[in-house]
């Protein structure tokens, strides 16, 4: 029988100053309380009650094992209990706001990969370009690109999204390929959304600013929209580099002026109160900063940024 248990029956004897009393509470015959009482006693090497017809009393060794196994008891009660915390915490819903960009591109493929490691941790995603207020909606957390909006929560800059200009090779075949930001002006530009109206594009080459005029003739109400109408040469666009990288590695987009940066958007996390940043957040939290790192056009706060290969 183990430790644990044989200390638990001595104090229980010890407290109620019998063996009977001790075998009530821990729902045992009084014999077998006597038998569990001699195990500890010859695995001590010591007497630790005195028997008498008024019940028992603890020896000088006894003492010290009652001492002790209360502790331990209380101990290990404490370890089980924080245990069970622990798998209370990293269990139930987290509600989650993120772009439709970044949600269908990284977010997704990471709570697939979440749920493997913690199956009872459930997150419901909420992919919406529409910057939400997350204490009167209930969101638990909120990625923001960009900005993050009119909310009453806390936020924290996290990363940094690097984007290009993308177009299709038919298009540039029928309309030339850029050789400088002042040429993006005869093209077509896709804008995504319609907040308002893009006019210009802002393009960082030598610590020089080049601002360029645009003209725009379709917007884009959702990613896939943008990238189908990319598909199908209707125009270019400025697009996440993490978005772009599979349709330019297959040859189906191709991107301009890669001599040229264009605007980095910041990437924040938002949450309701510093309070509210529970296990389950924390969990998401960090597995997303992992994500993050290793994502190309994605670098954390303070990562310095990595040269990306040029097209051929």
């Amino acid at each position: 029988m183990d430790l644990l248990n044989l200390l638990e029956s001595f104090v229980r004897v010890i407290d109620n100053g019998s063996l009977s009393g001790g075998a009530r509470q821990r729902h045992i015959s009084q014999p077998a309380m006597s038998q569990q009482l001699n195990l500890l006693e010859a695995q001590v090497g010591q007497e630790l009650v005195f028997r008498t017809n008024k019940g028992v009393k603890p020896t000088v060794a006894g003492k010290i094992v009652y001492e002790h196994a209360q502790k331990m008891l209380r101990q290990s009660a404490l370890m089980f209990e924080e245990v069970q915390d622990q798998a209370a915490a990293e269990s139930g819903s987290l509600v989650v706001s993120v772009s439709q960009a970044m949600g269908a591109d990284i977010i997704t493929p990471l709570i697939f990969d979440l749920r493997k490691q913690y199956p009872d941790l459930s997150v419901s995603i909420k992919m919406d370009d529409d910057l939400i207020d997350v204490v009167q909606t209930g969101i638990d957390l909120a990625i923001r690109t960009g900005i993050t909006g009119d909310t009453s929560g806390i936020s924290r800059k996290i990363a940094i999204v690097e984007t290009c200009l993308a177009a299709s090779p038919d298009y540039l075949a029928k309309h030339g390929i850029p050789q400088t930001p002042e040429a993006l002006s005869d093209l077509n530009y896709i804008q995504y959304r319609y907040e308002k109206l893009v006019s210009s594009l802002d393009m960082f080459r030598h610590g020089q600013k080049h601002v360029v005029a645009l003209k725009s003739e379709f917007v884009a109400g959702h990613p896939q929209v943008m990238v189908q109408a990319l598909l199908n040469s209707v125009g270019f666009t400025r697009m996440p580099l993490f978005m772009m990288r599979d349709f330019e590695a297959n040859g189906q987009l191709q991107r301009l002026l890669p001599d040229y940066q264009c605007e980095e958007k910041p990437v924040y996390l938002v949450y309701p109160s510093r309070d509210a940043v529970t296990r389950k957040t924390e969990i998401f939290i960090d597995a997303m900063i992992e994500r993050f790192r290793d994502a190309p056009g994605i670098r954390l706060v303070g990562q310095k940024p990595v040269q990306l290969a040029q097209p051929a």
